[in-house]
């Protein structure tokens, strides 16, 4: 999907349903979003649905392609169990690997 402002996206008819309207997935990063999408598909009689991302903004493509990498790594590994681990702010330690949000009184680390 090409990148487009948000406003055009609105003004355009269909916009892509989220997968799970009050539950799904969303990236943000700064004037852009992606979202988890369901499409129907023929290629596959016992898989019918594909998930995939909707995104706009500048860099709705990147930030889709970063959506699509999370549902292909779930994908592949889904008995696998997340871990957040949260470190003070203040401590020396490396929060790791993982994708790391940073708020001023600590770190969390999140893996799967």
């Amino acid at each position: 999907m090409p990148a487009l402002d948000l406003i055009e996206a609105l003004a355009q008819e269909p916009l892509p349903r989220p997968a799970v309207p009050v539950r799904s997935p969303v990236l943000i990063d700064g004037d852009c979003l992606a979202y988890l999408i369901v499409r129907r598909g023929a290629a596959d009689p016992q898989r019918p649905h594909r998930l995939g991302a909707a995104a706009y903004g500048p860099h709705a493509r990147r930030l889709a392609q970063d959506l699509i990498a999370h549902i292909e790594a779930w994908g592949t590994a889904r008995t696998t169990l997340p871990q957040l681990t949260i470190t003070p702010a203040t401590s020396d330690a490396s929060p790791g690997p993982g994708h790391v949000i940073n708020k001023p009184e600590s770190h969390f680390t999140l893996t799967y």
